[in-house]
């Protein structure tokens, strides 16, 4: 582990003969890399491609996480770069159990990339083609089971469009 060492600029207010006044306050700050790795490509579609990576720490710590990396023919792309961070910040802000949670925003050699929490299990189209290998009805999902999964989408949904602003707005969400 490499240790680094940085100095933040950091915007206070203070009080200064009974009157608040800003000014910025510079101190070192300590920076610690994360050990972590890419394993493998989970998925990919017309804006990145999500990989599994693990994170492994002291004394056999590891935990697997999803990182969205942009595709390189568009991260130059100023448009493309201000979705994919827009797409960040408002999907930190949402906390539901049915919404993945995004846990951080970096920049590397490769690009941009957003971190998120890895959610272990089948994908629909998975689950899809399982479905058609056993059943020679088609590849329907059970309704009881249809139901559940578009009642947890709905209802993640529901959390982004309640999602409001520190005042109090509610944010210009588009669905891509």
């Amino acid at each position: 582990v490499q240790w680094g060492l940085v100095m933040a600029t950091i915007p206070l207010i203070g009080i200064v003969g009974g009157r608040y006044w800003p000014y910025l306050l510079t101190l070192p700050v300590v920076t610690i890399p994360i050990a972590g790795q890419t394993l493998k490509a989970i998925a990919s579609g017309g804006m990145a491609t999500v990989q599994l990576g693990r994170v492994v720490g002291v004394g056999g710590f590891e935990r697997l996480f999803a990182i969205k990396v942009m595709h390189e023919h568009i991260a130059r792309e100023p448009e493309f770069v201000s979705m994919f961070l827009d797409e960040a910040r408002l999907a930190a802000r949402i906390r539901h159990p049915n919404v993945v949670p995004t846990l951080d925003v970096q920049e590397s050699d490769e690009g941009l990339f957003i971190v998120m929490e890895f959610v272990d299990g089948p994908s629909l189209k998975t689950l899809r083609k399982q479905l058609r290998r056993s059943d020679a009805e088609g590849d329907c999902l059970p309704l009881a089971i249809s139901l559940r999964i578009m009642i947890d989408v709905l209802a993640g949904l529901e959390a982004a469009h309640e999602l409001r602003d520190d005042e109090g707005e509610p944010p210009n969400l588009t669905h891509r």
